[in-house]
């Protein structure tokens, strides 16, 4: 039961890592595609943003790296680590005072006498196995800037072309509440002057009933 569960959380992680991969892909193709357009509010561009919304584009760089890190190169790192540090600076210059008067005190017996040549072979054996040794992390450093400088791109870049989308919406709801309130405004003028000709028409049966009233009220008799 055990070797089955072990097996199927396997192919889950290969899995979810074959569609990481797909995921990545697509993104760059997307990308590529927006890059080519000359403005982000057209419907070919509203078409790339509705797929490149649902991708996560955004990753966390180093623990990718870390994760893909060989042990040679933790310690290329850890030497380079050591050797840019001002510790090495000065443990390495009191072992070269130690070494030099180590001999010079021992004077016959010593086992590297003046001029040294035993520790200039030794410095310059260490020069050349150190150099290439930081070479490799720094490398391997300016990888993980690369790879952080595209990340932090593709991040801009989507974020670009959703606030042109967020822009192109907003513009479209105000052209909408623009041609609403103008609705609004003629719809309202039109009611305004169909009161008005009512309340005139009121005036006007108010000003006739009044005339027939007049008419047909009775003359006073003379004495």
């Amino acid at each position: 039961m055990n070797e089955v569960l072990e097996q199927i959380k396997v192919l889950a992680a290969e899995q979810a890592a074959a569609d990481a991969d797909n995921d990545d892909a697509r993104i760059e193709e997307l990308i590529e595609d927006l890059e080519e357009l000359d403005s982000l509010v057209g419907k070919e561009a509203q078409e790339l943003i509705e797929e490149l919304r649902p991708l996560h584009v955004s990753e966390d760089v180093y623990e990718e790296i870390e994760e893909e890190t060989t042990f040679g190169q933790r310690m290329a790192d850890r030497v380079a680590s050591v050797a840019g540090s001002w510790g090495f600076i000065f443990g390495f210059m009191l072992l070269m005072v130690i070494w030099m008067s180590a001999n010079v005190l021992l004077g016959v017996a010593a086992f590297d006498p003046f001029p040294f040549i035993l520790l200039n072979l030794t410095l310059s054996t260490l020069a050349a196995l150190q150099a290439p040794v930081i070479l490799m992390s720094q490398n391997r450093q300016a990888e993980k800037d690369r790879r952080m400088a595209q990340n932090d791109y593709q991040v801009n870049l989507k974020s670009e072309v959703e606030i042109a989308d967020l822009h192109r919406k907003v513009d479209e709801l105000t052209e909408l509440l623009l041609v609403q309130s103008r609705m609004m405004n003629v719809l309202v003028s039109a009611r305004r002057q169909e009161l008005l000709e009512r309340a005139r028409l009121h005036e006007v049966d108010l000003s006739a009933r009044r005339g027939l009233e007049e008419t047909h009220r009775p003359m006073p008799e003379c004495a």
